[in-house]
């Protein structure tokens, strides 16, 4: 039986569970909630997610928000990407904590003020700071990539999901990675995993 996610394409944290279920093979129906899509503000969603916000899992009835969650519940309900390890295993949970928080809060902000927002209620000083905190991320990224193939134990892992993600969304709002080669080259190492160019890369833009 497919799962249902309820949340619109273009949402980074719904991207995260799309990827993973592409990469783990799980089927999936997604139903456009949120956004220019609406419909989160209704009863029947907030019965789902009193926060309106999308995602919501809905895996036979066993409704389940917050991404991170839906993540790790996939994750270790079909024993894919699960880490034995418990030092590792925490060093996945760290990066995917700062993948989807500390580097996200920027990436969405810019998000925000090149995309989404009607064009009178962008700012560019706004947009600017982003930016200039996106690329002082990259940094701290690039310098932890050295030497790495992937974020954590050199082998994909869920740590990778919401940093590809919006790292993607960086190449989107035209933030070069050439004065960051190490993650360049794990950028690209991610663009030739089908499961990346099924759900991220060909995923809509803001605000669709």
């Amino acid at each position: 039986m497919a799962i249902k996610i309820y949340g619109r394409l273009s949402s980074a944290n719904v991207q995260k569970i799309n990827w993973f279920c592409e990469y783990a093979n799980i089927s999936v129906i997604n139903l456009n909630y949120g956004g220019v899509h609406g419909k989160t503000q209704t009863t029947e969603f907030k019965d789902m997610n009193p926060n309106s916000r999308v995602p919501v899992l809905d895996d036979d009835n066993f409704i389940l928000y917050e991404s991170n969650a839906i993540l790790r519940y996939l994750s270790k309900k079909f024993d894919i990407l699960v880490e034995e390890k418990k030092e590792i295993s925490g060093k996945i949970d760290q990066w995917i904590d700062w993948g989807s928080f500390t580097f996200a809060s920027p990436c969405s902000l810019l998000t925000a003020h090149k995309l989404s927002l009607p064009q009178d209620q962008r700012d560019e000083l706004i947009a600017d700071k982003a930016k200039n905190d996106i690329f002082s991320l990259l940094n701290i990224l690039n310098n932890h990539l050295a030497k790495k193939d992937f974020i954590v134990d050199e082998k994909f892992s869920l740590a990778d999901i919401p940093l590809g993600i919006w790292c993607h969304r960086c190449v989107n709002l035209k933030i070069s990675f050439d004065n960051f080669p190490n993650v360049n080259n794990w950028y690209i190492k991610l663009k030739k995993m089908n499961s990346f160019q099924n759900t991220v890369v060909s995923a809509p833009l803001p605000p669709n």
